[in-house]
């Protein structure tokens, strides 16, 4: 039969917080004890409380007789740790990493993470190996990806999306939760800040389709003999299919953001989507342009058909 636990402590004493961090510290492995370690074992109070309650984490666990489980207990000093480093083989410092990445409990292992924790400093595993990824990868533990670059394209469709969704303008700090695909500091070092960002986004949405280069699509060649020129089609926007990013945020926000069949939006009931469609089906000789289209919610265009037409 499951228990039910508190996840706080019933009373706040010195001598009740004393006792939660002697209880943490029976879960801990290797290593000195530290703020973060503690944090990780899910503890009933917070290591800010508790720093706060007696002026420092060490003294913290001095008063609860935890003196040998203090970092400085293990290496008095930022060059004794990386003696401690330097005097490790390259195996022993590769399962230091892989220590250490368990220890912390996360899908990655950050370099702030691995001086917290670690018995030596990151600036060995730079000596040793060149580079952090490197050892990262010769320890056999994920690398993260912090290196992708957006297109303008991108962050402006991931506005367009999350405007949609919310059916009104974007915080900056829901671009750290889905349905967001880019996070906000792919905005910051494009832009500068999220305002610029969300500026940069209503200008070019708002600009005219004659101002971009016009998006021509090219037809494959012709599969005839090889000695023949390839036979070039050049296809106008608005006999394509596909419809522009500028076009769809045109016509979301011409339609309010509702679908124009049953009046449903993203912004007030969950899990809607909204899809742009074709007023006169594509396949009939509808133009992809304005005029012809429409929002409408998954479930009304699903239900539409080829050549269903306006909907009223």
């Amino acid at each position: 039969m499951n228990r039910f636990e508190l996840k706080s402590l019933t009373e706040y004493t010195d001598e009740a917080v004393l006792q939660e961090i002697r209880r943490v510290a029976q879960f801990h492995g290797d290593g000195p004890f530290t703020r973060t370690a503690f944090e990780l074992l899910c503890p009933r109070v917070s290591s800010s409380t508790i720093r706060h309650r007696f002026g420092s984490w060490e003294e913290a666990l001095r008063r609860a007789g935890l003196e040998r489980l203090c970092k400085d207990r293990f290496l008095s000093s930022y060059e004794e740790q990386l003696r401690r480093g330097r005097a490790m083989s390259d195996a022993e410092l590769l399962d230091e990493m892989r220590r250490v990445f368990q220890l912390s409990g996360r899908a990655e292992l950050t370099k702030d993470s691995f001086n917290d924790l670690s018995v030596t400093r990151y600036d060995v595993i730079r000596e040793r190996f060149k580079h952090w990824n490197r050892a990262l990868k010769t320890a056999g533990i994920p690398v993260a990806n912090l290196g992708r670059r957006y297109t303008d394209e991108e962050c402006f469709e991931n506005i367009a999306q999350l405007w949609t969704h919310y059916g009104r303008q974007p915080h900056h700090a829901e671009l750290k939760a889905p349905p967001s695909t880019v996070g906000p500091k792919a905005y910051v070092r494009r832009w500068g800040n999220w305002r610029k960002a969300l500026n940069a986004f209503v200008e070019w949405a708002n600009a005219d389709e004659e101002e971009s280069p016009p998006s021509l699509v090219i037809a494959p060649p012709s599969p005839v003999l090889a000695a023949d020129p390839p036979l070039e089609a050049a296809i106008p926007r608005e006999d394509r299919h596909d419809i522009p990013l500028r076009l769809r945020w045109k016509v979301l926000m011409r339609d309010r953001f509702r679908c124009k069949a049953c009046g449903r939006s993203p912004a007030n009931e969950l899990g809607i989507e909204l899809h742009v469609d074709h007023i006169h089906a594509w396949a009939d000789g509808g133009k992809t342009v304005l005029e012809n289209l429409q929002a409408l919610c998954q479930n009304c265009n699903l239900g539409k058909g080829k050549s269903f037409g306006r909907v009223e």
